[in-house]
């Protein structure tokens, strides 16, 4: 059996300065800020969210937080995204990349919702609490189990999984997944990873404009689900948008 811990995530008007789990608003660093910067455009990238490994479900992690980022674009890939990963005793575990620079920098841009302010819609940063419930137990399914097929997607209702209890926001477990079999990417099969964060639906996609499952502006794509993997020695983490 696997362990998890599934979560909900909602505003706060209150900053968050407590190095604990939250979406948005400034990481809180425990060692030397490692910023990263967009090589696209060469800006700082955004704030998304800063992940506390669990003991209890990541045993030995030393305190570990993993604080992630992506840039600013119009449709998000796997590789817009980068993982900081830090411990009070080492500052900078999966930032060894010769693509990305990173800036020594405490704070930058963050997570935002689009709000209309005097008939405008302007961009308006935001952070968010998480409500993490209790740690309990998913079973170990291979691959084949964990695969949603095409007629688990409705284009109008959204996802309607077969294994809803696969599915939602959670810590640790492991991912379902929706894209093709025949070339499983490496993050879901090989023994050396595995899964950190699940941003996902429990059921349909949509509630009105935007996501059902997380509240703030990032662009997936249709239908997009975000993974994210780190490895069993907590060196690298990495971050896997699927589409169907």
């Amino acid at each position: 059996m696997l362990l998890k811990t599934q979560f909900q995530i909602v505003e706060t008007s209150t900053p968050i300065t407590e190095p604990i789990t939250k979406f948005g608003g400034q990481p809180v660093w425990i060692n030397t800020p490692h910023w990263p910067i967009d090589p696209a455009s060469g800006e700082k990238m955004m704030f998304q969210s800063q992940i506390v490994l669990d003991p209890a479900l990541f045993p030995d992690s030393n305190g570990a937080i993993a604080y992630i980022f992506y840039g600013d674009e119009e449709q998000l890939s796997n590789y817009d995204f980068v993982v900081v990963l830090q411990t009070k005793e080492n500052e900078s575990l999966n930032t060894q990349t010769e693509e990305i620079d990173f800036v020594n920098e405490a704070t930058g841009p963050a997570i935002y919702e689009w709000v209309e302010i005097g008939g405008e819609e302007e961009k308006v940063s935001k952070e968010y609490k998480v409500v993490i419930e209790s740690v309990i137990e998913e079973e170990d399914l291979p691959l084949l189990e964990r695969y949603d097929e095409m007629n688990d997607l409705d284009y109008d209702a959204g996802y309607q999984f077969s294994k809803t209890e696969l599915a939602g926001n959670k810590i640790g477990g492991q991912p379902f997944y929706i894209t093709g079999l025949d070339t499983p990417p490496e993050h879901f099969v090989a023994d050396q990873w595995e899964q950190l964060m699940q941003l996902a639906p429990v059921q349909g996609y949509w509630d009105g404009n935007q996501p059902n499952f997380y509240p703030f502006y990032m662009e997936m794509g249709e239908f997009g689900i975000l993974n994210v993997f780190i490895t069993k020695d907590y060196k690298r983490a990495e971050v896997y948008i699927q589409t169907p």
